[in-house]
C-alpha cells in the first residue's frame, strides 16, 4: 500500500467519527446507524449494541428534548491492511437545554476506541467503545 492509499483509508475513518458526531446531535438516527456495518458492534455506556436494529432502538428510545453537542479531536487513525483500520479520538460531549447556565461545561470528556472496516458501501464502524473518563455530576 503506497502513501496515497494509507492517507485516503485515514481520511475516511476520520471523516466517520466526526460524521457521528453531527449525525447523533442531530437525531438523524437512521443515517447514524449506517455509518455502520451490518454486523457492526457498538459499545454504549449502557451496555453492547449489536446490529442495526438494536442500534436504532436505542437511539429512537431516547429522550431528544436536550441540545447536543459532541466534539471530536486528537483523532489517530491507525491502518492495519487495505481493508480494517483502529481509532482514538478524545471527545467532549455537552447537552442540556440552551438556557441552562451550566451549558458550556461539558457533561462527558473520553475516548473513543474505534475498529474500521471497509465494506462494499464503504468505510464503516466494525466496532465503538466509549471510554468515558470524566463525568460531570
Amino acid at each position: 500500500m503506497d502513501l496515497a492509499e494509507r492517507i485516503a483509508i485515514e481520511h475516511e475513518c476520520a471523516k466517520l467519527v466526526q460524521r457521528y458526531c453531527i449525525l447523533v446531535d442531530d437525531f438523524r438516527h437512521q443515517e447514524l446507524v449506517a455509518l455502520w456495518a451490518r454486523d457492526g458492534l457498538w459499545e454504549t455506556w449502557k451496555g453492547p449494541l449489536s446490529g442495526h436494529a438494536a442500534m436504532l432502538a436505542y437511539l429512537d428510545a431516547k429522550p431528544q428534548t436536550d441540545t447536543t453537542i459532541h466534539m471530536a479531536h486528537n483523532i489517530v487513525i491507525d491502518v492495519v491492511d487495505a481493508n480494517n483500520a483502529t481509532g482514538v479520538a478524545t471527545f467532549a460531549y455537552y447537552g442540556t437545554r440552551r438556557d441552562d447556565p451550566k451549558a458550556t461545561i461539558p457533561r462527558v470528556v473520553g475516548r473513543y476506541f474505534d475498529r474500521f472496516v471497509r465494506t462494499d458501501d464503504g468505510w464503516r464502524f466494525v466496532h465503538r467503545r466509549t471510554d468515558m473518563t470524566f463525568r460531570a455530576s
